[in-house]
């Protein structure tokens, strides 16, 4: 009985953030990507690159069905990461319906995307010490190391739209420099945690090269595109020293 809460409130949220997309749009009258490119930075990926969602969506709704099952409701591995899991799906639903609004809701948008990163990350750090086997350790493992590679890269890309929406110029030499400094922070804390990380490394940096990648492709100045490539770079060295000194490489590389 102690676990229904949290099981409900997997499922739910994991269930809002497929919705609330579509809902965003409809309320707004635009779209996520519409707003995007209004506001479009240094370090607003390429389009194709918001199609990790579809991936992360589908595997939060999978492991949000798995845990839900008699059998796996008061495993440990999902009392200790379903609280922050559904807080950082819930806050992923809210966002979705907010950011398209535009105007004043861009700010409370911008602070969504950080209490998103920080709900992931708290839930990723759990499962580094959390022993697990079966379809647990890619659910939620895999999920986990994606949602939070992607949102490591998200606020960067967030705060540059807000930036841009409040006028900011996105030519100026300032901006440039901005945007640099930003790809510089994001490969220091994304090596810093596969470094430190004994399961789920793989998928938070593909997700994390995945969107600097898209960075660099989206077409900015050369100085940009550069780190950006730069970054990536950074993080695939720091994944595969990590492998290297680790002997169970699947749970480092895969979950």
């Amino acid at each position: 009985m102690r676990d229904t809460p949290r099981i409900v409130a997997v499922v739910a949220a994991a269930v809002a953030q497929i919705v609330g997309s579509p809902l965003g749009s409809a309320l707004a009258g635009r779209s996520v990507g519409d707003v995007s490119g209004d506001t479009r930075s240094l370090v607003t990926p390429a389009g194709w690159a918001f199609s990790i969602w579809g991936l992360i969506f589908a595997g939060s709704l999978a492991w949000a069905v798995y845990q839900a099952l008699p059998a796996q409701r008061d495993r440990e591995v999902h009392r200790r990461t379903g609280w922050p899991l559904a807080a950082a799906f819930a806050g992923n639903a809210v966002w979705e319906v907010v950011y398209p609004q535009g105007g004043v809701w861009l700010y409370v948008a911008q602070v969504l995307i950080f209490g998103i990163t920080a709900a992931a990350a708290v839930a990723y750090i759990r499962l580094q010490t959390v022993p697990v086997d079966g379809p647990a350790r890619l659910l939620p493992r895999a999920v986990t190391g994606l949602l939070l590679g992607w949102v490591t890269v998200a606020p960067v890309a967030n705060v540059g739209s807000t930036g841009v929406a409040l006028g900011i110029s996105p030519t100026t030499l300032a901006s440039r420099a901005w945007a640099v400094a930003a790809l510089v922070l994001v490969a220091g804390i994304a090596a810093a945690v596969v470094l430190g990380s004994y399961v789920a490394a793989g998928p938070f940096a593909a997700a994390v090269v995945w969107g600097l990648v898209a960075i660099a492709a989206a077409g900015g100045p050369r100085p940009v595109s550069v780190a950006a490539i730069s970054a990536a770079a950074i993080v695939v060295v720091a994944l595969t020293a990590r492998a290297l000194t680790r002997s169970d490489r699947s749970a480092l590389l895969v979950g």
